[in-house]
């Protein structure tokens, strides 16, 4: 068995306009998970995920907040206790609109490494920095 303490975790800040706090717990490159992607986010009032997709499929649960999810031209409220099966390369993000933290935990497989999990993240909110002119 492999236990992870999620307080003890540093993760990565990820910047406006994609405001969140992401810490990957298990990965292949992360306590020697070969099988899934495991992570979790906290989106801060106001943050969000970039609208993006991935060539493999995500599960979402919501475990805290309330907020919207953004997919294929649709809006779904989404709030504590929802899961999302995201398939592979269906555009999605999610918005906090509350008051509160969301918190989000997401499996991912077959698994990404935890460096191409927060560089992708990090990448997608410098490249609308740059985009912004706000370089």
């Amino acid at each position: 068995m492999k236990l992870v303490k999620a307080w003890e975790e540093q993760g990565v800040e990820i910047s406006a306009p994609f405001r969140r706090h992401i810490k990957v717990l298990f990965a292949p490159d992360k306590e020697g998970v070969a099988e899934i992607t495991f992570s979790h986010a906290i989106l801060p009032p106001g943050g969000q995920t970039d609208y993006h997709s991935h060539d493999r499929p995500e599960l979402i649960h919501m475990v805290s907040g309330e907020g919207l999810c953004v997919h294929e031209g649709a809006q779904t409220p989404i709030r504590e206790d929802i899961a999302m099966w995201v398939p592979a390369g269906e555009k999605h993000k999610i918005v906090n609109t509350g008051y509160n933290p969301i918190k989000l935990a997401m499996i991912f497989i077959p698994a990404y490494k935890a460096s191409e999990n927060y560089a992708r993240c990090m990448d997608a909110a410098q490249a609308k920095k740059n985009q912004e002119g706000e370089i």
